[in-house]
This record gives C-alpha cells, structure tokens and sequence, in this order.
C-alpha cells in the first residue's frame, strides 16, 4: 500500500487526512498561483467554465510542461489530471504526482486500460478529471489528431466534456526545453459537450467522432482566443480543424 493509500484509508486517520489534505491543496494553489502569474500573465478568457457538482471532464490542448498547471489555476474546483506514464515513472517527482492524486497512463495495451477506467471511476465519484485528448505534448505548438480514450470515458460515463483552449503556453515551457520561458498565457473554455455519437458503422468510429468533436471545441476557442488578443508565442489553429461545424464546438 502506497503512503497516499494508507492516509486515505476509511478510518480516524482519513478522517483527519483528507479535509487537511484539501485545505494544503488549496493553500499551495494560491501560493503556485502568485508565484506564477506574474511570468506569464495566466487569465481567463470569457465566461467562466460551467463545471457541474459532480463528474466532469476537462480536455486542453497540450502545448508546455505547465498546461497543468494553467487549467488548475483558473478552476476553483479541485481537479485530477491523466498524464503520460513516462512522466509518472521519474523517481524524483513521483512523489508530487501522487500526492495530487494524478492518474498515469501508457501509449496502449493494459496500462493504458487501466489509466482510463482509474479514470472513469473517479468521474463516476464525481470528481473533475482532466484529460488530455490529444494524448502526448505537441512537438511544434499545434493541434495534434485527438485520441479515441476520450469517446470511450464519455460514452461510459455519460458525463459532460469540456473543451479548453490555451494560447501562448508553447512558448512557456514547450516539449525539449531545458528551462521555462516568458509568455502570456490565456485560457477559454468552450460549452459542455455530451456523447450522443450514432453508432452505424460501430463503437470504435463513433468514439472517435466524439473524439474529434472535442478537438474541433478546442480549436474554436484557440482560434477566438487568437483573434480577440494575439500575442508572441501564439501557434495558428490549422484552418482543417475549424471546419464544417467547428465555430459551434459541435
């Protein structure tokens, strides 16, 4: 049993752990939040996410090591994050990972199953999961293709997916550098999505619909974001990923 299991076990000493746990959390937050903003000017962009009481998920794109950091900063509402196994198995920030409880998950096979239904059972408890669906950091600051793992935890979970645009992060800290750079972070939220995919040709195609449904939300808000207030650092949306109905993020 791992240190984090033990203090959450039923009893007196997760009775006493785990609202401690959610008053340090919050506290770190704040320090995290006034160390951070002045670097990278992170704020929100339009209205404020209409996150449900209970399970939700939340889909980013994925541009900086700190987009983590990013979303968690502009929710007031505690959240897990999924995040690449490969990150998960550093023995010097193993530690941190487990103690704010995020899920890793591998490219495929059994790991990755596990990584999604650890995932789904949270959501089912009625906890704000964020996942990323394109799955991996993009290596140049643009939309990669999304993965079919989202589908699959919507259509299993009936639970609203988010889509959230974050503009100016690639510059922040983007895959292969070294140290953090300057930047001017924003974040929008786009409206609630649910899976209601038709399933002619099968579960796989219609999750992976739902998949691209997700990324096209994205994109529209990047795209807004980008068009509002343009800053150094921004990567342009593809325009194939606005078309059709990606205005709408339907």
């Amino acid at each position: 049993m791992t240190a984090t299991a033990w203090l959450n076990r039923p009893g007196p000493v997760g009775s006493f752990w785990r609202p401690a746990y959610e008053v340090g959390y919050q506290a770190f937050k704040c320090v995290v939040s006034f160390a951070l903003s002045p670097i990278w000017g992170i704020r929100r962009v339009g209205a404020a996410p209409k996150l449900p009481k209970g399970g939700v998920v939340l889909c980013p794109n994925h541009t900086s090591y700190l987009d983590p950091a990013f979303v968690q900063l502009v929710v007031r509402r505690r959240l897990v994050f999924v995040m690449t196994e490969r990150f998960y198995e550093s023995p010097k920030a193993r530690w941190f990972y487990r103690l704010v409880t995020a899920i890793p998950i591998g490219k495929g096979g059994r790991s990755a199953r596990k990584g999604i239904r650890r995932a789904m059972a949270l959501v089912k408890r009625g906890h704000a999961v964020v996942i990323f669906p394109e799955g991996r950091l993009s290596p140049d600051g643009h939309l990669n293709s999304a993965q079919r793992g989202i589908g699959t935890l919507a259509r299993r979970t009936g639970v609203p997916v988010i889509p959230v645009a974050i503009a100016g992060a690639w510059h922040a800290w983007p895959k292969g550098a070294r140290r953090p750079g300057r930047a001017r972070v924003r974040l929008a939220f786009g409206d609630p999505l649910t899976y209601d995919e038709a399933e002619p040709n099968g579960r796989r195609p219609a999750e992976q619909a739902f998949a691209d449904r997700v990324l096209r939300g994205i994109a529209a808000r990047k795209a807004d974001l980008q068009a509002a207030a343009p800053q150094p650092g921004d990567v342009a949306v593809r325009p194939a990923l606005l078309q059709a109905d990606g205005a709408s993020g339907r």
